[in-house]
């Protein structure tokens, strides 16, 4: 009988309804085929969101591909994301259900927190969740957390999902960093992909090779592949500067960027403007 009430208690200690549990179905991040650093993929619900399966049905799994097929070709075949896989060769995709009713109109604080306390708190992956409600943005996203909301108007199609999905994952990543030329509340109007001008094209612009060592650069993120040789972990490099300015918790809190980034943008560390979500639940009060 304890040994039941044990299974029981750890099936559903994210909030999970019995009927969630269906095959093919990960309710936390399975062993990993690599070392390096990753990009971890979650279908997210409401506590009494319906469960539309996108994460075993293969829709999530086959858009998500798309996407990295475009990111492969917005960097002239050189690289793309290195997508979280299962050890049988299938994307790594977890089911989370929040705990309780969470709105969401303003912000993710909370899907943030709650993420990292379950786990998805590892500073070599990205976690990118597709959530299955409505919201009034398309998607959002910060260093190390993003989202993309399914029953919004804006992702009515698999192509808005992918763009959505690409624009946001450049957040994740931490663009644009406000050393890019053009940069202006971390985009880069005009070109960023699916930006907020309303522009629908697969366009990486000036984010992508760059040419200024002292300014992050796209292909320099660990999270693509094949790796760059100037690598560098957007987790480590933001949420050292956030914890500077105390908006946030750093991996490594003697983690030195000052010598390498050295554009004087970076420098103008604004506290309203810089946020870290490694470790965040630690952060609330009460939670």
């Amino acid at each position: 009988m304890i040994k039941i009430l044990i299974i029981v208690f750890s099936l559903f200690s994210n909030s999970v309804f019995a009927s969630d549990e269906k095959p093919g179905r990960f309710f936390e991040d399975q062993p990993d085929v690599t070392d390096e650093p990753q990009v971890h993929f979650i279908y997210l619900l409401n506590k009494d969101s319906e469960d539309r399966e996108w994460d075993i049905n293969g829709k999530m799994e086959k858009e998500l591909l798309e996407a990295n097929e475009k990111m492969l070709e917005m960097t002239k075949g050189n690289q793309k994301f290195r997508y979280d896989l299962r050890e049988d060769g299938k994307m790594d995709i977890s089911f989370v259900r929040l705990d309780k009713q969470y709105k969401g109109n303003y912000n993710m604080e909370y899907p943030d927190a709650y993420l990292t306390k379950l786990g998805f708190n590892n500073p070599n992956k990205l976690y990118f969740a597709w959530v299955d409600v409505g919201h009034r943005d398309g998607g959002q996203g910060a260093v190390h957390h993003g989202y993309i909301f399914l029953k919004n108007k804006h992702n009515p199609s698999a192509r808005k999902r992918i763009l959505i999905t690409l624009h946001e994952l450049m957040h994740v990543n931490g663009f644009a960093w406000p050393c890019i030329k053009g940069a202006k509340k971390s985009h880069k109007f005009g070109t960023i992909i699916g930006g907020p001008d309303g522009g629908d094209k697969y366009n990486l612009g000036g984010l992508y090779n760059h040419k200024d060592p002292t300014c992050p650069d796209f292909k320099d993120s660990v999270f693509l592949e094949p790796t760059s040789s100037t690598p560098f972990n957007p987790v480590y490099l933001k949420c050292a500067m956030a914890a500077e300015v105390g908006r946030g918790i750093s991996p490594d809190s003697n983690y030195e960027w000052r010598d390498r980034y050295s554009h004087k943008k970076l420098k103008k560390i604004k506290k309203k403007r810089t946020w870290c979500t490694y470790n965040l639940y630690k952060d609330f009060n009460n939670f």
